[in-house]
């Protein structure tokens, strides 16, 4: 199998898994509940189809990527907001207090950057430089959103429904592996180890989009 047949499949592959999931969240009415997860799937299949036509045009193509990346981004931290206001309506719990918030997201943000030493190419075209820094931005935000709702709900003792419970693990996986991948690139791993580090990083989503789809199929188990 060629490199080419590689990116192929695994494209194929991610637009097949997430029209599946958009047809599992209409079918199983989870838009009622988690909107916002649910119009992501939306979004991605648009994206893909976007980002198709963008792969003709070559002086588009990097505009069309750094769109691509903030927008996914912006949907992943508002799937994270979303999932937290569910736990709490689910426990009957009050709201997080903005104190404990702040705190707990400066934590977050000291260990995420105390992870790795950032290190961005100087020789790097414009374009790439910005391309390094919005990814690793994003990796960064993603994993504080991610920290700061884990922690507080474990600090408050709050107890997961097991659909809400399987979606923010898969997130958290691949949000992780995302930073892994924005730190080796940006220690400038390039050429093929470039490219193989983001194939892994479509694996591991397709791995995600997979963990979804047992968690769409999945009633909410209200806690008796």
């Amino acid at each position: 199998m060629t490199l080419n047949s590689i990116d192929l499949t695994l494209w194929l592959a991610a637009i097949a898994m997430e029209a599946l999931l958009l047809g599992l969240v209409l079918w199983k009415r989870v838009y009622r509940t988690l909107p916002v997860f649910s119009c992501f799937f939306t979004w991605c299949l648009l994206s893909d189809g976007a980002m198709a036509v963008a792969s003709r045009y070559p002086n588009a193509y990097l505009q069309a990527t750094l769109a691509n990346i903030a927008i996914d981004a912006l949907f992943q931290l508002a799937i994270l907001a979303e999932l937290g206001r569910v736990v709490v309506r689910h426990n009957h719990a009050t709201p997080p207090s903005r104190v404990v918030i702040v705190l707990l997201t400066v934590l977050a943000f000291v260990l995420a950057g105390s992870l790795n030493k950032w290190i961005l190419p100087t020789q790097l075209p414009i374009a790439d430089m910005l391309y390094l820094v919005l990814m690793q931005l994003f990796a960064v935000l993603r994993v504080v959103f991610l920290l700061t709702l884990v922690w507080w709900s474990s600090l408050q003792g709050l107890h997961w429904p097991s659909r809400e419970l399987r979606i923010v693990t898969g997130l958290g996986v691949y949000i992780m592996a995302t930073l892994c991948v924005a730190i080796l690139h940006s220690h400038y791993m390039g050429g093929m180890q470039f490219h193989w580090l983001d194939q892994l990083l479509v694996a591991i989503y397709l791995w995600t989009l997979s963990y979804w789809i047992l968690a769409s199929t999945t009633s909410v188990v209200e806690e008796q």
